[in-house]
């Protein structure tokens, strides 16, 4: 394979990058360029980088996509990698891995501090310091539960205003993203995006798309093919949980199956008068931190846990991160501090792998089996466990 390089994508490459990627994936459905050619354009100028060979022809490409993602309850600036295409005849020569690298480098010059994406293939991602966070959910329920969970609540309703739903529009833009991210906060949430005002916007103008504000809450879903499928639903109060799943499951003779791509442990769980369906299917993803010295101190955490742990990471591709470190947390603040080694307890040792699966709330025991840490004592694991603890998760597919 000849020299290789990475540089920006610039608007006359994007017809070079849709043929590897039909080349890689086959053609994209109708309508399905434009979307591509649409989301594509929003990532040039900085944040959709080609690897090219001596010739400066394009052989691969990704693009990272500029989301605000909850850890902890607190957002942070995350790279969502999305749209990474190898030409099938340069594969095995380093293309792939070069431009991975070329993505965390960018993702740290763009003020990035931790990155997400849903693989391909795990190997490679492994390799640039990826590892499995989490999962997309989809929940399948019964329509006609959701429907008698608005019966079963009315009755004992205190405020009756927080019940009263009505048809959204694309003015409630901003209110939903506001009430997505209140809940998140409140919830100490760990992995969803935050949907900025503009893109619900745009889901408030799709046909197919339907939308339902209450005082404290909001639910987006989709009606196809007899099913009902809910992209979001927000509810900050009991009464309006139930109106809102209420108009969900009101079609439930027509369309008796509702899935639902939300928290695993979203309370309607508890409050339902019956169980989901056995069948759940679950799409991994995979997290990276991309600068530990910023993404720590942005991560929520619980404000009675107080503790201060040390651990080593090397980090060839994110060299930001390589060094010892003291995590503490206090008063639900985080701080990360770049320490000398000292005598005592040997500090737990990890590389890129390893403190990514730290920080989506893998225990060090797990992460230790997995041959990703080393060193360590049994009251540095603890106190690493109680730094990192969460059960993260994302709800939206990019």
């Amino acid at each position: 394979m000849s020299q290789l390089r990475t540089r920006d994508v610039v608007d006359a490459d994007l017809s070079a990058v849709l043929s590897i990627r039909n080349r890689s994936f086959g053609p994209l459905s109708t309508g399905g360029e434009d979307w591509w050619r649409r989301v594509s354009a929003e990532t040039l100028g900085g944040r959709m980088i080609a690897v090219v060979d001596e010739s400066d022809r394009v052989l691969g490409a990704g693009r990272i996509r500029p989301y605000e993602q909850a850890w902890g309850g607190r957002h942070l600036r995350m790279g969502g990698v999305a749209g990474v295409y190898v030409e099938p005849s340069a594969r095995g020569g380093g293309v792939a891995t070069t431009l991975t690298r070329a993505l965390i480098a960018r993702m740290g010059e763009l003020g990035d501090v931790v990155s997400c994406l849903f693989p391909t293939t795990a190997t490679l991602y492994r390799r640039s310091g990826y590892e499995i966070g989490g999962a997309q959910t989809r929940t399948t329920y019964a329509g006609h539960l959701l429907r008698d969970l608005a019966s079963s609540v009315s009755g004992r309703a205190t405020d009756t205003s927080r019940s009263v739903v009505r048809p959204a529009t694309p003015d409630d833009a901003q209110r939903l993203h506001d009430l997505a991210r209140d809940a998140q906060v409140r919830h100490g949430a760990s992995g969803p995006m935050v949907p900025t005002a503009e893109t619900f916007r745009g889901m408030l103008e799709r046909e197919e798309l339907i939308s339902y504000v209450a005082s404290d809450g909001f639910v987006v879903y989709d009606l196809s093919d007899a099913t009902v499928t809910v992209e979001h639903l927000v509810a900050g109060s009991p009464e309006s949980a139930a109106a809102l799943w209420g108009v969900v499951g009101s079609g439930s003779s027509a369309a008796p199956t509702v899935h639902t791509y939300l928290d695993p442990r979203d309370p309607l769980t508890l409050a339902l008068g019956g169980l989901a369906a056995n069948e759940v299917q679950q799409t991994p993803w995979m997290g990276r931190v991309i600068d530990l010295a910023a993404a720590f101190p942005g991560r929520g955490f619980g404000a009675h846990t107080s503790v201060a742990a040390r651990l080593v990471v090397d980090d060839p591709e994110a060299p930001a991160n390589s060094g010892t470190w003291t995590l503490s947390v206090s008063g639900g603040r985080g701080t990360a501090t770049r320490d000398e080694p000292t005598s005592g307890a040997p500090p737990l040792e990890v590389g890129a792998r390893g403190l990514s699966a730290l920080w989506c709330g893998w225990s060090v025991s797990r992460v230790r089996q997995a041959g990703l840490a080393s060193g360590g004592s049994d009251d540095g694991d603890a106190e690493l466990d109680a730094v990192f603890a969460a059960a993260p998760y994302i709800t939206e597919y990019f």
